[in-house]
C-alpha cells in the first residue's frame, strides 16, 4: 500500500507573514488517517493560523496543503464547497448562534447542504447531539442557558452535523474545569475509535495532549521543533521542548498521566 494513500493532511514548507511579522516560517507536517494529531506550542506560536490555512479560511505566502487528496493552492469556492464538507471545526470559543438553540445550530449546516424533510433534519440533529455526550434537554436550550462545558459539546456537535471524515478541533479544553476537561478529552478518544474520524486538535492542554494524542507537531518560533508521541517529545534534549514539558505544569501532566495508565 502507497503510505500516502494514508495521508489526510500533508503541508509542506508552509511560510506565513502578515507584513513584517513571520508566523510560520517553514512548517512541514502530515497527518495519517485515523490518527488523533494534536499541534502543540505556546500562545501565539501560530497554531490557529495553520488552522485556518487547512480549512481555506486563510492562505500562506508560499509552500502547499493538501488535505484529502486536494491542493489548496488557488481553490476557489465552488471548488472548496464539496470539500469543506468533508471535514468540520470546532472553534475556540464554539461560534454558536446565541439567537438559535442547541438543536437550530447543528440542524442548520444540514438544512443548509441536504434536501430532507424537517422531521428527518430535527432527528440527525438529535443523533449528532446525542453523540457529543448531551442528554435530549440541551436541544431546546439557547447557548447563553449552558455550561462552558456544554457548549463545547454543542460546538462540537454542529462540527459533525455533515458527517465529516476529518475534525478540526480548536482549543477543546480551554477553560473548562479539570472534571469537564477529562470528559472531553474521553469523548474525543472515542469519536475516533467509534467513527473512525481522523481529528487534528490544536491546544497547549498538556493533560490533554498525554491522554489522547496519537502523535504531536510541537511549533515554536516558526518551526516544528518536533514531531512524535508525547513520550519522544517528553524525552526530547532540545532546550524548548524541555522546557515546555518539564514545567512544573508539564511535570504534574506527565504523573497523572503514568497514574492513569
Amino acid at each position: 500500500m502507497d503510505p500516502r494513500d494514508d495521508t489526510v493532511i500533508d503541508v509542506r514548507h508552509v511560510c506565513t507573514r502578515f507584513g513584517a511579522q513571520v508566523v510560520h516560517a517553514d512548517v512541514s507536517l502530515t497527518v495519517r488517517r485515523g490518527e488523533i494529531f494534536a499541534l502543540a506550542g505556546a500562545s501565539g506560536c501560530g497554531k490557529s493560523t495553520l488552522l485556518r490555512e487547512l480549512i481555506l479560511l486563510e492562505r500562506p505566502a508560499s509552500g502547499s496543503i493538501c488535505v484529502l487528496g486536494h491542493d489548496l493552492a488557488g481553490m476557489g469556492e465552488e471548488e472548496a464547497r464539496p470539500l469543506r464538507r468533508s471535514w468540520g471545526v470546532m472553534f475556540e470559543r464554539g461560534a454558536l448562534f446565541s439567537s438559535l438553540t442547541v438543536a437550530e445550530n447543528v440542524a442548520l449546516p444540514i438544512r443548509e447542504h441536504e434536501h430532507l424533510g424537517e422531521r428527518l433534519v430535527d432527528e440527525l440533529a438529535a443523533v449528532k447531539i446525542a453523540l457529543a455526550g448531551l442528554p435530549p434537554a440541551a436541544g431546546p436550550k439557547y447557548p447563553a442557558e449552558l455550561s462552558g462545558g456544554m457548549r463545547k459539546r454543542a460546538a462540537l456537535a454542529r462540527a459533525m452535523a455533515l458527517d465529516p471524515e476529518l475534525l478540526f478541533l480548536d482549543e477543546p479544553t480551554a477553560g473548562l474545569d479539570p472534571l469537564s476537561a477529562t470528559g472531553f478529552d474521553e469523548l474525543v478518544r472515542s469519536l475516533r475509535d467509534n467513527l473512525g474520524l481522523t481529528l487534528v486538535v490544536i491546544t497547549h492542554d498538556l493533560d490533554l495532549l498525554w491522554r489522547v494524542a496519537d502523535r504531536v507537531a510541537f511549533m515554536a518560533d516558526g518551526h516544528i521543533l518536533g514531531v512524535g508521541t508525547m513520550k519522544e517529545l517528553s524525552t526530547s534534549d532540545h532546550p524548548v521542548l524541555s522546557q515546555y514539558f518539564h514545567g512544573p505544569r508539564g511535570r504534574s501532566a506527565w504523573d497523572q498521566a503514568w497514574k492513569a495508565r
